[in-house]
């Protein structure tokens, strides 16, 4: 099984040989192509609300800061990335090719749930969400 994710999409592949034709090219399952943009995105884009950016004079009241918001909704991603992750992956017992962007893999593997985390033979810190289907054998040297 190949997967592959970012914080904006997450795809799950399963390759399978025929058997009557080892030399033939492997064939690829979609098993899932989730689109999470709309959970990760910037903050004016998901707060429509304006206040405390500019002063209404004296004696206006600051709404407050929201400093951890683009923290808090990167870790809300990888966990609903990991919670995908472990549906696809759980249901099997095959080896787990995953590629995700240097910044989230640990994450991502660590958020994992452990039958599925023991179950990776090579982890990727490439972004090969757009990458075409051979190019992921080749990454993953499976071709």
């Amino acid at each position: 099984m190949i997967i592959v994710a970012d914080l904006g999409r997450f795809k799950a592949y399963r390759i399978t040989q025929d058997e009557l034709q080892p030399d033939s090219s492997p064939a690829f399952e979609d098993l899932a192509d989730v689109n999470l943009e709309n959970l990760h995105s910037k903050v004016s884009e998901r707060v429509t609300d304006k206040a405390g950016r500019f002063s209404y004079g004296a004696g206006s009241i600051s709404v407050g800061e929201r400093h951890n918001e683009e923290k808090e909704a990167e870790e809300q991603q990888l966990q609903s990335i990991a919670g995908n992750i472990d549906q696809v992956a759980g249901k099997g017992n095959q080896s787990i090719y995953l590629a995700a962007p240097q910044t989230i893999i640990r994450h991502l593997i660590n958020a994992l749930e452990p039958q599925v985390r023991n179950r990776i033979r090579r982890n990727l810190a490439l972004n090969l969400v757009k990458a075409p289907k051979l190019e992921l054998l080749e990454r993953f040297e499976l071709a």
